[in-house]
């Protein structure tokens, strides 16, 4: 739009050069050829113009297009899951509702890139979900039947001389077993919703039901941390959390190629170590998100005076099956006028490489 007020801008200042020289009764040739000279440029100006304005009706036709197929996406997937629960209660339908687990982008536009499709229905990547895999988790979909990952302690190869064998790594190989369990909560609506027809309320109640879950999926993984990986468990300093401390951490791991380490801790902590300088004088030791140089993250799924140092790709998130269904129960509140949604979805997590973190039990803030 810039570019064509300014060629605008330019065509109006030449149309006015020329204007002035046609306020003569009679041009002179040198005239003749200048104000010819100003006609070529308009004329040239305006192909320009008129080109430039084709493009941007194309692009707004464009956009105009995509937003209609974005809003028809999240009608009629909406309508349809609004469409089942109605049969559903009216004991004229099936009474389970599934969403599919993959991933698939529908948009390349910035703006709602974060979206996904969970079988048609448009949902934001819950907060749960979304935080595992910033920290790198490693996930596992689609699963049918226990999963056993192998894990082993770290060793290193050794360049040998001529003719010589290779050393014995002598590593004690072990397993972690991922099993179906199941992750399940209620929501219960009530009959008056079912006469709303926004398609946004029954998109809501999705969504709602979806980030309980994957709340529950991220709080077990750090339970299942400390299950898995009890032998890397230390109060460090102990009582109120110190700069030491995180520096002990850190050189407990030391001695590992892991990957990239991340911290993770409680908001409590985290709003402690933004305000406790890590030397004397000296700026905090939480800052921009980072402890000492590590990406950190405060969130209420670590436990309390809790703070996990280390590699998370080594932690897994197994997911079975076809991933979240949801089941419609009218009967068990109809007296409330209540209708029961409970969210289903068979999941666990475990961590298949313990030497790669490192927990500090006691990272009190007082």
């Amino acid at each position: 739009m810039k570019k064509i007020n300014e060629l605008l801008s330019k065509r109006a200042s030449l149309i006015e050069k020329m204007e002035g020289l046609n306020k003569n009764e009679s041009l002179t040739d040198e005239q003749t050829r200048e104000w010819e000279g100003y006609n070529t440029d308009v004329e040239k100006l305006t192909k320009d113009i008129e080109r430039l304005q084709r493009m941007e009706s194309l692009n707004k036709m464009t956009a105009e297009t995509e937003a209609e197929e974005r809003d028809e996406t999240v009608e009629s997937t909406s309508v349809r899951f609004m469409d089942w629960l109605k049969s559903a209660v009216d004991g004229k339908g099936g009474s389970t509702f599934e969403l599919r687990a993959d991933p698939i982008i529908t948009t390349t536009n910035t703006g709602l890139i974060n979206k996904q499709v969970m079988d048609g229905v448009d949902i934001l990547t819950s907060p749960g979900e979304a935080f595992l895999r910033e920290i790198g988790i490693t996930f596992f979909t689609g699963l049918n039947g226990n999963l056993v990952l192998p894990y082993m302690a770290e060793d290193t190869a050794a360049f040998v001389a001529e003719d010589a064998s290779a050393a014995s790594a002598n590593m004690a190989p072990g397993s972690l077993t991922l099993a179906a369990r199941r992750v399940t909560h209620t929501q219960a609506i009530s009959r008056e919703t079912l006469a709303q027809t926004n398609p946004g309320i029954y998109q809501a109640i999705l969504q709602n039901l979806v980030n309980g879950l994957w709340n529950a999926v991220a709080n077990d993984v750090f339970d299942t941390l400390e299950t898995d990986a009890a032998t890397q468990i230390s109060a460090f300093g102990g009582g109120p959390v110190t700069y030491s401390d995180l520096v002990q951490m850190e050189a407990s791991l030391g001695g590992l190629n892991i990957g990239p380490a991340v911290y993770v801790t409680t908001p409590s902590v985290k709003a402690y170590l933004k305000k406790t300088a890590y030397l004397s004088d000296e700026g905090a030791i939480w800052q921009n998100n980072e402890v000492n140089g590590y990406p950190a993250y405060g969130v209420p799924h670590a436990n309390t005076d809790k703070i996990y140092l280390g590699d998370f790709s080594r932690h897994a998130v197994g997911i079975w099956g076809n991933g979240v269904e949801i089941v419609v129960d009218p009967f068990s509140n109809a007296k409330k006028g209540l209708i029961n949604l409970t969210a289903i979805m068979l999941a666990d997590t475990g961590c298949f490489n313990p030497s790669a973190f490192a927990i500090m039990n006691d990272a009190s803030v007082v």
